[in-house]
């Protein structure tokens, strides 16, 4: 439905008005809504709840092909599963992340003056793989989310 727009769009713009999930349009866990945070305040582009090969990973950027899972420890104990899973997405050339609800629940440090885990994991992301808004320069504006989900109504009726 709006991945064609996604994948048409280039890896540190917004294909889609990126406040659409604060709408209540895709659900996430307090971690997952942690995490959403720090990408947000990165300046990061990424999708949560993005569909790749079979599964939804947390977050991801397709067009460059990078994912994060930020998944509790009660979520994923078959670490064997979540090996074999990341290695299949790895054959697709996807690079998969993983870090932990307690990380992602951590705030900065003021004592120490250290960012959070997940802050500088969502750094690093950024930085290595190109997706944060101020690393390129951007192609075009956001498509407003009344007229993503028009067009989405469109293709389904088609």
């Amino acid at each position: 439905m709006f991945n064609h727009r996604i994948m048409r769009g280039v890896k540190n713009e917004w294909a889609i008005d990126p406040y659409a999930w604060d709408t209540g349009l895709v659900r996430m866990t307090p971690i997952e809504n942690w995490f959403w945070q720090d990408i947000r305040h990165a300046n990061a582009v990424m999708y949560p709840q993005y569909p790749v090969a079979g599964c939804f990973l947390d977050f991801a950027n397709p067009v460059a092909k990078v994912g994060v899972e930020c998944d509790g420890k009660a979520y994923h104990l078959d670490v064997e599963k979540d090996r074999q899973r990341d290695a299949r997405l790895g054959r697709l050339g996807w690079t998969i992340y993983r870090i932990s609800g307690s990380d992602c629940y951590k705030d900065f440090d003021e004592e120490e003056m250290e960012s959070s885990p997940a802050a500088n994991l969502i750094k690093e992301i950024c930085k290595t793989h190109g997706i944060s808004r101020n690393t390129l320069p951007r192609s075009r504006g956001l498509v407003p989310i009344g007229e993503f989900v028009h067009e989405a109504l469109l293709e389904h009726m088609a």
